[in-house]
């Protein structure tokens, strides 16, 4: 009994918590920090270098071509002028167009010159083809149905039409005219009438037209 009473008098003490930890009063290195000679030599970590913004190069726009038909000059036969090929590529698109189309084209003034009434065909083939510089660095196709350069043409032989009057000069005519850059030193510039631009039936320095290659001067000679 005696025995019992004194295990019931020991009670089991619970464990002392642990205790907190509570920072120093005083830092020492919170005033070293604060010392600008001594920041001054402690290793600064090395930045991080920043990358330019790279640029791509913008890509070149496609070369732009014109297609037209010409019948002037050519005693009635049609051909197919095509204008804005890059002129590294001018010998092998000509041979190119004259083996896919079966025609016969040459090089001419640096524009690509088929025989025949074939715009709506080179059009689409242009369309298949894509960008044709990247012709420039293929080599023609061997045995393709180019033709030679054709013979230069006949020597225009000027009229005594007068060009200063509407009346004389008509769309279609070989013409010699002035550009308005031109005017100082007069070099003329010949070409196929392709609109009247002057509305009055007389001007002291030449009725104004546009040529079929897209020049406007003022007529200064007519051609037979």
């Amino acid at each position: 009994m005696g025995r019992g009473r004194y295990c019931q008098g020991m009670a089991k003490k619970s464990p002392d918590p642990a205790p907190k930890e509570t920072p120093f009063a005083n830092n020492p290195f919170a005033t070293l920090a604060r010392d600008p000679k001594l920041a001054a030599k402690l290793p600064v970590a090395p930045s991080t270098p920043v990358a330019a913004p790279v640029r791509r190069p913008q890509p070149t726009p496609p070369a732009r071509l014109t297609l037209r038909h010409e019948a002037v000059g050519r005693s009635g036969k049609v051909a197919t002028r095509i204008s804005g090929v890059p002129g590294e590529a001018l010998a092998n698109v000509a041979a190119k167009l004259a083996k896919a189309l079966g025609c016969k084209s040459t090089v001419e003034g640096g524009d690509v010159l088929l025989e025949g009434s074939l715009k709506e065909r080179a059009s689409a083939w242009f369309e298949k083809v894509g960008d044709v510089r990247k012709l420039a660095g293929e080599k023609p196709p061997v045995g393709s149905p180019a033709a030679p350069p054709s013979p230069p043409p006949p020597a225009l032989i000027p009229t005594n039409a007068s060009g200063t009057y509407r009346r004389n000069v008509r769309p279609g005519m070989r013409v010699a005219v002035v550009l308005k850059d031109d005017q100082p030193s007069g070099e003329l510039t010949q070409g196929v009438v392709r609109d009247l631009l002057t509305n009055s039936q007389e001007h002291p320095h030449g009725i104004k037209v546009r040529l079929v290659s897209g020049h406007v001067g003022r007529v200064k000679v007519i051609y037979e």
